[in-house]
């Protein structure tokens, strides 16, 4: 065998090495493979088209209170082994913060209510983090519907709660992620509010809805 045919087989060799190496996969001295898991990591900037609702109700009619414009700017992180089976959690990173002072009812007198029900003087905002999804979204354009985790802190008190997601792609990189989930006044230690000598009653039940409209920042 000639030197240069020699030499361009052991050439041969070390890229088909290196490929292999470069793919994620190592080779074993026992002739296995080992794949490499490489995070698959997702930042979302939160836009400022994003919207809450809270909706309730009273013993006469009902009620919606909303933030229109999310002011942040946030971010969510979403993060993932590639190595990972299908069915793992997503990690999430990311917290919410609403100005309760931004909440609008749609009535001067219910809206100065549910302020000073929530304690928006004392504890002057409603935080949203994120902990984990039950899998990553497909970024489809047909609605998905995912189960997440998440913890919200208002009037002082913390809790954490399964949340149902429904997902769908907007644009060419955009997302819609809407999360729904019922609350009660009392999940946070809190009397619903009572006006003209408790004629008019405020209920428990608080549906929360919220329309995150995220854009990848990576």
């Amino acid at each position: 065998m000639s030197a240069f045919r020699h030499l361009f087989i052991i050439s041969l060799y070390a890229s088909l090495g290196a490929y292999r190496l470069f793919s994620g996969e190592v080779p074993l001295h026992t002739g296995a493979v080992l794949t490499i898991s490489r995070p698959e990591k997702i930042r979302w900037l939160v836009q400022r088209t994003s919207t809450l609702s809270i909706a309730g109700s009273t013993n006469i009619n009902r009620f919606c209170c909303q933030v229109n414009a999310y002011t942040g700017p946030d971010t969510i992180v979403s993060q993932k082994e590639a190595g990972a089976a299908i069915s793992a959690a997503v990690p999430l990173k990311g917290i919410l913060c609403i100005d309760i002072e931004d909440f609008n009812c749609s009535n001067r007198i219910m809206t100065g209510e549910f302020k000073k029900t929530l304690k928006y003087r004392q504890y002057p905002q409603l935080k949203i983090l994120f902990v984990s999804l039950e899998k990553m979204p497909s970024f489809g354009t047909v609605t998905e519907t995912i189960k997440g985790c998440v913890e919200v802190e208002l009037a002082g008190v913390n809790r954490k709660f399964e949340i149902s997601y429904s997902s769908c792609r907007t644009g060419d990189a955009e997302m819609d992620l809407i999360g729904s989930r019922t609350f009660g006044f009392s999940d946070f230690g809190l009397t619903p509010p009572r006006k003209m000598g408790g004629l008019v009653r405020v209920n428990d039940r608080l549906d929360v809805l919220f329309r995150l409209h995220l854009r990848p920042i990576n």
